[in-house]
Parts: C-alpha cells; structure tokens; sequence
C-alpha cells in the first residue's frame, strides 16, 4: 500500500514539476507513462502505449468535441454573444446592477454555444468589461461576475470537459448533459445573489444604466428588431439541441453535428460572416480539438501504465476496508481537487486525475455522473482563484483600468456561491440525477 501511494504521489509531483516548467499537458503525461513502462515493464508493455493512446481516441462520442468546438468558433466569429448580452442589458437597465446580471444571463446562453469557460470570459470581458466600467461599475463587480460567468461554460452543455470526461470513463455524455443543467441554473441564481448583495452594499459604485442605453450605443449598432431576432434565433438552436438529446431524437454527437451546420447557416444567414471567415473558424477548431484529443490519447498512456503497476485497485482495495465513510473519501478527493485547482489548470487537472480518482470513488459505489459534476465544479473553482485562475488572466488582457487584484478580490464572492453549490449538490444528490432519471 506504501508503494502504491508513494508511486502514485512520484508520478503527480514529477507532472506538476513539469507543468510548471511549461511542458505541455499532453507531452508531460505521455512521457511519463513512455517512462514509467520503460523502466517498469520494458519493451512489451511499451509497445501497447500506441495502442493505447489509439483506442483512447478511437471513440464515436469523441468526434463531438470538434464539431461542438466549430459551432461555438462560427457563433462566436458570427457576434451572437453581443446581441445576447446588449438585449439582456436593454431588458435590464433600470434595475441596479442591471449590467452585473446581464454578465451571468449571457453567460448562460453563450456557456451553451461555446462550451469552454475561458472563451466565455474573454469574449464577455471585451464586450462587457469597458462598457461597465465608463458606466461606473465597481471594477470588483464588473469583472467578478464576468469570471464568474465564463465558469459555466463547462457546467453546462455542449461542454467539452464533460465530453472529455465521458470519454475518459464511458459514462454517457448525454446524461452528463442533462445533469449538468440544473446545477449550472442554480449556479446562476447563486451568482445572481452575490450581485444583488453586492449591489445594495456599494450601491453607489454599481450604478443604474441610464435610460435611452440603446440609442447611446450600449446595446449595438443593429436595430431592436434584428437584435431580438438574432438572440431568438440563437435560443431556438440551443433549445433544439438540448431537446432533441433529452427526446432521443439524436444522439450528443449527432447533435453537435446538427449544431454546426446551424450556426454556419445562422452565420451566413445573418450575413455576420462570409466563407472566408467560415474557414477561418474551421482552422480554429481544428488547433482546438488536436491538441485536446492529443491530451486525451496522453491520458490513455497513463491509465494504461497505472493499470499495469496496480496502484488504483490498491488503494481501492484498502479504502474499501479501512472503515472511513464514504462521504469522507469524497470530502478528502474535493479537498484534493481545491488545493490542486490552485496551480493546475482545469483541463490539465481533469485529465491528469481522472485515471485515478474514477476507478477508485466508482468502486466505493460513488456515482460516476454525480462525480462528474461535482469534479467540474471544483475545477470551476479553480478557474477563479488565484495564483493560476485562467479567467482571472484572461480579463487582466481587457483594456479597462483595472488590475489584477480587482480581479482576484471580486471573483472570490463567487467562489463562495461555487461552494454553497457543492455543498447542495452533496446534500441533495437528486440536483443532478434527475434529468438524468427522467431521459432514461
């Protein structure tokens, strides 16, 4: 057992050396395990790492990544976001801090285009961040809740950290889809609650938006009428996507699929981009995707190593019969993922620990769609938390005046709603096994 823990705890401290060194996520895990196999096992068990890697992204549900990834390249490239958030800040701009809570309702809906939370923040901060700011936001506020909001974009679907998931442990993708809904609209509401304290605290710095905000230019060049058709329009693919995987018209792949084609005719539709700018965003998606299925064929490498060295099943074999509840061992794997969160970043983090975490928790009978969730939250915390909170450094690139403290210090209201939203997903485990349930 000693071993076991002392191999597992070499390998994770030699990848975080790594990392933070600036080797790739991908090429750190697949040279350890190439490593590990060498000098373990030598030559036969070293020739089945191809294979390996192979089969990790030989997978149907994977090709959902890529073409998730276009139809979030095309509607971002297509500038729906904007017309998203200008509208929620028309509809909103008497109410204080009306701005703060068109961040998160716009993060919602673009959470469902993109399926990525630091394209979420980057997008909202260049749209939202200056404009909040001349208005006289609280630079706290306004790029809190804008850190805020780009976390569920892995909490909610299309995402590609479920996907990835999915793919690394065979749970659906579409039950981890349906799951992920609920928490990610209560998540919402949490954040929805932090601005509203935040707003009668420092009233004064929130502001109001004034009156006429659409003549002023804050909600955009584009009449009233071309904004609510294209937010429309957005909502309705959205909807039909979800809907049909809750119906079982199509399967998570077949709908990504369904949705890319859409968001090119959306785009061209709309006249928001031509054929230039589609190619353009295939390019994108595919720099995107390689480097994520590389990730995943990585982590195949590693699971294959840690199957054969049999520290999983180990530790497995002893937490079974050392008499700690399982709620504890679920509690030490969140503490885990908090502390972990801080320095490695979310996709990195997923990929080095599912190998070990899901073997382990899924034989103590732990839920392994439940575990999903509650893994992306915690990772979702880490987004937002400094020193490594990806989101927290992609809006220090925005152009507002403000620092990185700002940042830092406004988004951790936030993490305290993230953990509220743990802790009722803990109590209440039906938060995410009921769309589930009922999609069969």
């Amino acid at each position: 057992m000693e071993a076991a823990f002392l191999g597992l705890g070499g390998m994770f401290a030699l990848l975080i050396v790594l990392l933070l060194a600036g080797v790739r996520v991908g090429i750190a895990l697949g040279a350890i395990a190439l490593l590990g196999l060498w000098i373990g096992f030598d030559y036969p068990l070293l020739d089945g790492a191809g294979l390996a890697f192979f089969e990790s992204i030989n997978s149907l549900s994977l090709t959902a990544i890529p073409l998730f990834v276009l139809m979030g390249e095309l509607l971002l490239r297509a500038k729906f976001v904007d017309d998203v958030y200008r509208l929620m800040t028309l509809i909103l701009q008497k109410v204080p801090g009306g701005a703060a809570y068109a961040n998160i309702g716009s993060s919602v809906i673009f959470a469902s285009m993109s399926g990525s939370s630091i394209a979420n923040a980057a997008t909202m901060g260049t749209v939202a961040g200056p404009t909040m700011v001349k208005l006289g936001y609280s630079k706290r506020l306004t790029f809190g809740s804008i850190a805020a909001g780009g976390t569920l974009g892995i909490l909610l679907p299309p995402s590609t950290v479920m996907i990835m998931y999915g793919g690394m442990t065979g749970e659906s993708i579409g039950a981890l889809f349906m799951a992920g809904i609920l928490p990610g609209i209560i998540g919402a509401a949490l954040f929805c609650l932090v601005i509203f304290v935040g707003s009668l605290i420092h009233r004064r710095k929130t502001g109001v938006i004034p009156g006429g905000a659409f003549d002023s230019g804050v909600v955009g060049e584009r009449s009233l009428g071309q904004t609510v058709v294209s937010v429309v329009a957005v909502l309705s693919l959205i909807v039909f996507i979800l809907g049909g995987i809750y119906a079982g018209l199509f399967s998570p792949t077949e709908s990504a699929g369904v949705g890319a084609g859409a968001a090119l005719l959306l785009g061209l539709g709309f006249r928001r981009f031509n054929l230039k700018q589609a190619w353009a965003a295939v390019g994108s998606t595919v720099y995107v995707s390689a480097a994520v299925l590389f990730i995943i064929g990585a982590a195949g490498m590693f699971s294959y190593l840690l199957k054969y060295l049999g520290y999983t099943a180990d530790i497995s074999a002893w937490l079974s019969t050392s008499g700690l509840p399982v709620w504890v061992i679920v509690l030490l794997v969140g503490v885990f993922y908090l502390v972990l969160g801080l320095f490695i970043e979310s996709t990195s983090l997923i990929v080095m620990t599912i190998p070990v975490v899901y073997p382990i928790l899924s034989s103590l009978g732990v839920d392994g769609v439940w575990l999903g969730i509650i893994i992306i939250i915690l990772v979702e915390i880490g987004l937002i938390t400094p020193p490594v909170g990806m989101n927290l450094f992609v809006l220090q690139r925005v152009k507002a005046g403000q620092t990185f403290s700002d940042i830092a210090l406004g988004s951790l209201p936030f993490v305290g709603a993230l953990l509220a939203l743990v802790v009722l997903i803990s109590v209440f485990p039906s938060i995410v096994t009921w769309l589930p349930g009922l999609s069969g």
